[in-house]
């Protein structure tokens, strides 16, 4: 008789240990897959992102990315509640922005994620991406580095256009001279191009340095004939009484960072 009763206290036991298998199958959930990440751009130049006239370290810029994620759930699309993404700074262990993707169709998600920095604060960022479903399961997270730097490069300069010699007149001369100007961080970050003069007898002039313009002035001081095309110029007077002899111009282009360019050296004999 003991025997039948334990036998038929272990059968239950057994029917309960299947009824309790059964509820955690019926009720099991797969967590999203996070299938493909796209972050645009991946590599960016601090330095050509303006944030004033001059370009200094402690300058505060906004970074924008376009973030683009696959994301796909076993349990059905609908099932996925919300796809995410961070930027963070592993320098200083935080994160600088959050974000919800929004759902474009199906399986893509896409998103915008913005965040400030300093631009002392070049580096190795990471973009963080993963998915949440309806029943809080988490994805797999995928990361994604930023790279941050700072690569400044000067300007350069070329094509200088100005006359070898020039006869002094009983009414004023005027002289124009131009010359190239292009950057290789866009040319925006040209801050001036401009040019020094000295007389024959090696002495420096005393409105040195003299600027030059891309601003289309054809009948202004700069003699310009079109702004903006990266050709500078600049009408120089002689009067009657210029003092005769050999004088030495040297021209060059100075960045918004404080890089100057090559040298173009030219001398004009003024006769």
């Amino acid at each position: 008789m003991k025997k039948i009763l334990l036998f038929l206290i272990t059968l239950l036991i057994i029917s309960c240990e299947k009824k309790s298998l059964n509820i955690i199958d019926i009720n099991f959930s797969n967590p999203p897959i996070v299938k493909s990440v796209k972050i645009e751009p991946d590599k960016i130049n601090l330095d050509t992102i303006s944030a004033g006239i001059e370009i200094t370290p402690e300058d505060t810029l906004k970074i924008k990315l376009k973030t683009t994620a696959v994301i796909f759930d076993k349990d059905g699309q609908d099932d996925i509640a919300k796809t995410i993404c961070q930027v963070i700074n592993p320098y200083r262990g935080i994160t600088l922005t959050r974000i919800n993707l929004d759902k474009i169709n199906d399986s893509t998600f896409y998103g915008e994620p913005e965040f400030k920095i300093k631009r002392k604060e070049s580096g190795n960022y990471y973009v963080k991406i993963f998915s949440i479903d309806k029943s809080n399961f988490s994805s797999n997270e995928v990361y994604f580095s930023l790279n941050l730097y700072r690569g400044n490069r000067p300007p350069i300069i070329s094509d200088l256009i100005a006359p070898d010699t020039v006869f002094l007149q009983t009414q004023t001369v005027l002289i124009k001279m131009t010359i190239k100007a292009t950057d290789p961080d866009g040319d925006n970050d040209i801050k001036t191009v401009q040019f020094n003069s000295y007389k024959p007898d090696g002495s420096p002039s005393s409105g040195n340095p003299f600027k030059m313009y891309d601003d289309g002035n054809s009948s202004g001081i700069s003699g310009d004939d079109k702004a903006g095309d990266g050709i500078y110029s600049i009408i120089i007077q002689l009067p009657p009484n210029t003092q005769k002899g050999k004088y030495r111009f040297e021209f060059q282009a100075i960045d918004r960072a404080g890089a100057s360019s090559n040298v173009i050296t030219h001398f004009i004999a003024v006769l």
